[in-house]
């Protein structure tokens, strides 16, 4: 039995649940609430000691991180394979989602809080506030978070996020020349990893760092919702408190982060 632990539209969950939804397999599951802060609950936390999602147990086994889920879920149920068959490839396919943990994925984090999370978090009382920054294990991302909600785009971390969303972005667009996936010819897990990240700068309004600049980006993306499991893992789990959260001056929000980021390259 598979069991999942995630929440709407984090992009971790939805990595999980991308891949579940390619391979077809059934699973149950619970939705956390992570802006009331069930990932911080003591039970939670004892699956889960970054307090995080996703976390998946599997017949009684629990993994945790994203990446080791999916990877994990590729090979226990191997068919259909969502790894290439050549080990070159396979490599860069892993490199994809490298880069994601070792950046984009703070990156991510770091936009999303400085302009869609920070409107419902500032009507939290300062109390409840430091409340939910005590209970955040790791004090790096604790700090990035605090910042992000004082400052929101003009935080001091925000330009260097930007930057990184668009480098990987640019990456994408190089790789997409020579195959019609990012690791070949065929849908990968390196797909499958990229997808939450440029669904959320959708929803931030910053899908014109692709947008009308970079045409095989864009393509790749219309093929990646046009499939089943985007509808199936994306689509579906969006309510009505994410629409609000998300509902925000994309125009505004983009001119900002076009002065940032003219600021970060002329500096």
């Amino acid at each position: 039995m598979l069991y999942l632990y995630h929440g709407s539209t984090m992009v971790c969950a939805i990595k999980a649940r991308l891949t579940l939804a390619e391979k077809t397999l059934v699973w149950d599951g619970e939705v956390l609430d992570l802006q009331r802060g069930d990932q911080h609950r003591a039970e939670y936390a004892k699956l889960n000691p970054n307090h995080v999602v996703p976390t998946l147990v599997h017949d009684g086994r629990v993994l945790i991180e994203s990446t080791l889920i999916i990877e994990y879920l590729d090979e226990a149920f191997p068919a259909p394979a969502l790894m290439p068959a050549d080990p070159y490839a396979r490599a860069q396919a892993r490199l994809w989602m490298k880069k994601i943990d070792d950046t984009l994925h703070a990156a991510c984090s770091t936009v999303t809080f400085a302009i869609a999370f920070r409107k419902g978090l500032l009507k939290k009382t300062p109390e409840e506030l430091e409340a939910r920054f005590a209970a955040m294990p790791d004090p790096a991302y604790r700090e990035r978070q605090r910042l992000s909600i004082q400052h929101g785009v003009a935080a001091p971390h925000v330009p260097p996020a930007l930057a990184a969303y668009d480098r990987y972005i640019g990456e994408m667009e190089q790789a997409l020349a020579a195959s019609p996936y990012l690791a070949g010819a065929a849908y990968s897990l390196a797909d499958a990893a990229a997808t939450p990240y440029l669904n959320r700068a959708t929803q931030l309004g910053m899908d014109r760092l692709w947008v009308g600049r970079r045409p095989r980006v864009e393509d790749w993306f219309a093929r990646i919702k046009a499939r089943p499991s985007f509808d199936v893992a994306v689509s579906r789990w969006l309510t009505d408190a994410d629409r609000e959260r998300f509902d925000i001056s994309r125009d505004e929000i983009w001119a900002e982060i076009e002065r940032v980021m003219n600021r970060k390259q002329a500096a």
